[in-house]
């Protein structure tokens, strides 16, 4: 059984009698042991980058994570920001942080340079984790991607259009806005949305300086995953201070959840800066792709 999975297991095994106390809970143990290398590749008649994290220890078939970084970041400061790596040395889990066209991605209607121009970041990312298993050993039926902001947006897209590729995506504050989302197979995804986001709001906006089409309410672009996966039902949870919505009975037993906090703003809570707003990036990322990676 994989550090992954034992993780996974213990943390779903608290979930149920406190999900406010899990959700508080940093990972434990968890230090980078191995530095990330640069890689260029072409994509098309574009020259692109990302950065490659490869945990440390036996060549074996690893299941690999794509980082997307927030408009206006990049992949290098990303890395830094989020604190994936020390979760993934942890879990064994290969961790590709790809840059985006002048720092953005286009993730439908949004966001510039990228929309504007067009980019094929789908085929990007598809080039990216193609790259990775060129170079690593990875296990290609355990892919997923997560990203913050722009970066959520992305995700989204991807998940929605490249189901094949890339299953599994957690978005942290981002909506689905590249249409529809009719995914070639299920789709497990997790939504993290803080109810003081000013720049896209949990209740959505219908225009905003980023989109001019604005942006759903987090709730319609889980639903749209949740209708996509044929899902039965679902249950509200929490205490006000952190809700949960989570979708049951869905196909393939697909998970499909939105946390809320209500004190977070547009932010990516990771670490103690977290513990404000009961929602930590540490933990919830890595117990999602436990139960996710089925």
């Amino acid at each position: 059984m994989t550090a992954l999975r034992r993780l996974g297991l213990g943390l779903c095994a608290l979930v149920v009698t406190a999900p406010a106390l899990l959700l508080l809970r940093p990972a434990q143990g968890a230090r980078p042991v191995a530095a990330s290398q640069l890689v260029t590749l072409r994509v098309g008649d574009a020259v692109r980058d990302y950065r490659l994290f490869v945990p440390a220890g036996a060549a074996r078939a690893r299941p690999l994570l794509l980082a997307l970084h927030q408009l206006h970041g990049s992949a290098q400061a990303w890395e830094r920001r989020s604190g994936l790596d020390a979760g993934a040395a942890a879990a064994d889990v290969v961790v590709a942080y790809p840059d985006g066209i002048a720092h953005s991605w286009n993730a439908g209607t949004c966001c510039q340079p990228a929309a504007g121009r067009d980019v094929d970041d789908v085929a990007f990312l598809r080039a990216v984790v193609a790259d990775v298993a060129r170079r690593t050993t990875i296990d290609l039926s355990r892919v997923a991607v997560t990203g913050f902001s722009n970066g959520a947006l992305m995700a989204y897209r991807l998940v929605c259009t490249a189901a094949s590729t890339v299953h599994v995506a957690i978005a942290v504050a981002g909506d689905l806005v590249a249409g529809g989302c009719e995914p070639s197979r299920p789709v497990s995804v997790l939504h993290v949305h803080g109810g003081r986001d000013t720049v896209i709001p949990l209740g959505g906006l219908a225009r905003s300086p980023l989109d001019v089409n604005g942006f759903p309410p987090a709730r319609t672009s889980i639903g749209v995953i949740a209708t996509a996966d044929r899902c039965a039902a679902s249950v509200d949870s929490g205490d006000g201070a952190v809700a949960v919505w989570r979708a049951s009975g869905c196909a393939e037993d697909a998970r499909v959840e939105l946390v809320t906090s209500a004190r977070l703003g547009h932010t990516y809570p990771v670490g103690r800066a977290a513990s404000p707003y009961g929602v930590d990036m540490a933990t919830l990322t890595w117990q999602f792709l436990a139960t996710a990676w089925h």
